[in-house]
């Protein structure tokens, strides 16, 4: 194995950019993940619970 040096994920940004958009990018795919919950939801889990048959 060699030995290498480990590189920073983030490329030199400056910090006031990359904190509006890291706020952005975490705001959007908070949304996504609560519209794929939303979709879950009402589309599998309220029927069955409707029809009786979860609980």
């Amino acid at each position: 194995m060699s030995n290498y040096t480990q590189r920073e994920w983030r490329m030199s940004q400056s910090k006031s950019k990359s904190s509006s958009a890291d706020l952005g990018q975490t705001a959007a795919l908070g949304g996504a993940t609560m519209a794929l919950f939303a979709y879950i939801i009402y589309h599998f889990i309220y029927p069955l619970i409707a029809k009786g048959l979860l609980f």
